[in-house]
């Protein structure tokens, strides 16, 4: 007589059923896979799971492809077997289905070593795709509205510290990423080699329209906006790290350059405004 199944079985059952493809082929062979129990196989319908399972893989798939568009198409025709094999290694956690994706460019570097070696920069372009919708759903208010910077005399450099854009994510990539993904989307055929040739960027989310934007830092500039971001720092602070950062170059032009600079990242949305210290 089979011992009858709590609900707890039934859901796992199911669920294993549903997720994994070893599980569901043994099953439809006659098999009682392993983690199913019994009475579950015994009474479901195989054409029910395999139904569900069709529809849980499409989802699956459509989700993966609609954030790695890039990374699809350089893996190419084995994507969609890659996409079931990185959901059965990292399965779903979070409420929030887009956040199964999130763990792809791991699952990369972790159990895809032979299309790694023939595409180095493959794991560092899915982190590129995944950050695009991390900075859209971050849940930062960006409503709030601050000074507009005005360094006008000495107090304000000492008194007045920039506000990072609150959806800030940085980067440092070995990889060109961004020229990269540039040829991608204009359908250019990447070269047989991609050499290393750091790159650092900012992405962060518009406030005005709601979308995306990438932003290709300087090493002193990347420097200077995670010294602003990790706690507020004042401008004199951050000018003279500036200052520090090129010492071979007249402290004037540095000065100059900063103020340039901030002008720029603040018209670009990475900079929103200012804060008294």
């Amino acid at each position: 007589m089979t011992e009858t199944a709590t609900l707890k079985e039934i859901e796992e059952s199911l669920y294993r059923l549903w997720t994994t493809g070893d599980a569901r082929r043994a099953y439809l062979s006659g098999l009682v896979p392993e983690g199913v129990h019994r009475e579950v196989a015994e009474r479901i319908d195989p054409e029910g799971v395999s139904l569900y399972s069709s529809l849980i893989r499409l989802g699956q798939k459509d989700l993966m492809l609609s954030i790695y568009p890039g990374c699809a198409r350089v893996i190419g025709r084995s994507i969609e077997d890659l996409i079931y094999q990185y959901m059965e290694t990292f399965p779903a956690e979070h409420f929030n289905f887009n956040r199964a994706a999130s763990r792809f460019s791991v699952f990369l570097k972790e159990h895809c070593q032979r299309l790694v070696e023939k595409f180095p920069f493959l794991p560092e372009l899915a982190d590129y795709e995944w950050i695009e919708l991390e900075v859209l759903e971050h849940p930062a208010d960006q409503r709030a509205a601050h000074e507009k910077i005005a360094l006008s005399s000495p107090d304000d450099f000492s008194k007045q510290a920039p506000l990072v854009n609150p959806t800030l994510i940085l980067r440092k990539y070995q990889y060109p990423i961004d020229k990269i993904v540039d040829w991608l989307r204009d359908d250019v055929r990447l070269p047989r080699r991609i050499k290393k040739a750091e790159v650092r960027l900012a992405v962060y989310r518009s406030a005005r329209t709601n979308s995306a934007r990438f932003l290709a830092l300087s090493p002193v500039a990347a420097r200077l906006i995670e010294t602003a971001a990790a706690s507020p720092a004042a401008f004199a602070e951050l000018v003279a790290i500036a200052v520090n950062e090129n010492p071979d170059a007249d402290p004037q032009n540095t000065v100059l350059e900063f103020l340039e600079l901030i002008e720029k990242l603040e018209d670009l949305e990475l900079l929103s405004g200012c804060i008294s210290l």
